[in-house]
């Protein structure tokens, strides 16, 4: 017991840059530079998401888990109450400064400037 309460420290220390990392990345994304598609990305904090796409009548949803790794966020949907049927099961966007990229590169989710939202 005494050497799990001596490694708490260190394990804290290791995770803080996790959850420094999660915290930065989390807020409230708006897809730019694609025409007539509106789309919406919220990060939480504490590794969730919430997403959707609007293109003329298609409407799709998502929510799940996300994780940066490699330089890339990580969307992976879950089957839930409000979303039956995510609108994909994993979607992998690049990280370029502040702004999240879609595999097809049309396009980046950006934070509003005033980062209020």
């Amino acid at each position: 017991m005494r050497v799990l309460t001596a490694l708490l420290p260190l394990a804290a220390f290791l995770a803080g840059p996790v959850w420094a990392q999660a915290s930065e990345r989390a807020g409230h994304y708006y897809l730019r530079g694609v025409m007539e598609t509106g789309s919406e990305l919220m990060l939480h904090p504490d590794g969730r998401f919430q997403w959707y796409l609007v293109y003329g009548a298609l409407d799709l949803f998502a929510e799940g888990r996300w994780a940066e790794r490699d330089g890339a966020v990580i969307l992976t949907a879950e089957r839930t109450k409000d979303v039956p049927e995510p609108g994909f099961r994993t979607l992998v966007l690049k990280v370029e400064d502040r702004s999240l990229v879609p595999p097809d590169g049309r396009g980046a989710y950006v934070r509003p400037a005033d980062d209020r939202d």
